[in-house]
């Protein structure tokens, strides 16, 4: 990739760039090591659902009825996205995700969603090196809104450098706004 390229992927950081705000580090997720654990969980769980959906139309056919066979529609597209479709958006997302860390923040553009993390307010940081070599940096918490709890994690996948991207994280995370 050639600079004129590169300085065009992130251009899409400008406009949130504040007057004395400067860019630390810049890069995108390498290839490889795309399927966490999760993801198979999720997709084994969305074969299994699939696999019983389908029979239920197969019973359905039988005796068909159409409300029935509209009923399970939406039961069949959850069990192909469980399965597949998660990790059909991983593959396609993965040449559309920049990162850019600033001296004030952390921004992480996914296809065309922006997501702009300030510096002071990210979780502890976690870094898993694979057996590849690269490295993913997880900013990890759990947040507790009235009733409900939910796990939020924010996180630089198969970096190159992992250890200049932390370095570039702690300059971030020491100046103040």
């Amino acid at each position: 990739m050639n600079d004129m390229e590169d300085m065009i992927q992130y251009d899409f950081c400008k406009p949130y760039l504040m007057l004395d705000e400067y860019i630390l580090w810049k890069g995108k997720p390498e290839k490889g090591h795309l399927i966490t654990g999760n993801d198979v969980i999720v997709s084994l769980f969305g074969i299994v659902w699939l696999f019983f959906c389908l029979n239920f139309i197969r019973a359905i056919f039988m005796q068909p009825t159409l409300f029935l066979i509209i009923w399970m529609i939406p039961f069949v597209c959850v069990g192909f996205y469980m399965a597949f479709g998660k990790i059909i958006q991983k593959i396609y997302l993965r040449n559309k995700t920049f990162y850019v860390i600033t001296n004030k923040k952390l921004m992480i553009k996914k296809g065309r969603k922006i997501q702009i993390y300030n510096g002071n307010d990210l979780p502890p940081m976690e870094i898993k090196i694979h057996n590849n070599g690269l490295g993913t940096i997880i900013f990890s918490e759990f947040v507790y809104t009235g009733r409900r709890r939910y796990h939020r994690y924010i996180m630089l996948e198969n970096l190159i450098n992992v250890v200049q991207v932390q370095n570039a994280i702690e300059v971030m995370k020491g100046s103040k706004s």
